[in-house]
């Protein structure tokens, strides 16, 4: 999970926390709750302790991004934007995404830095 860490690493919760950052915030995903409650629920389930900035910095681009659009009446789903051009630029690297498995995420992982936190 790429140097994301939480008490009870459970993938329901994590799952959740990169669907809203990085792709949609809507009902499916936040049950009706507003952003703050929502974010504080999934914390009581499990709460993280380390998080790598890539992850923080990318979703809080994603969300704001987001917020912007819906802001014009125009709400999108990054998934349905993001996943083709991830795709074609892994073609060009000559890294489909069908080869990538563990073995190959470790061989590019980037230089993470982890932020931690003591509050759980």
């Amino acid at each position: 999970m790429a140097g994301y860490k939480s008490k009870h690493m459970n993938p329901d919760v994590y799952y959740k926390l990169v669907q809203f950052g990085y792709d949609t915030w809507g009902k499916e995903v936040t049950g009706g709750m507003n952003v703050q409650q929502f974010m504080d629920d999934l914390k009581a389930k499990d709460p993280y302790y380390e998080t790598p900035d890539n992850f923080v910095l990318a979703s809080f681009m994603s969300v704001r991004l987001r917020a912007l659009t819906l802001g014009m009446n125009h709400p999108v789903k990054c998934s349905e934007y993001w996943g083709e051009i991830a795709e074609a630029e892994l073609n060009r690297l000559g890294l489909p995404y069908e080869s990538w498995d563990e073995a190959q995420l470790m061989k590019y992982q980037p230089e993470l830095n982890i932020q931690k936190s003591d509050f759980y």
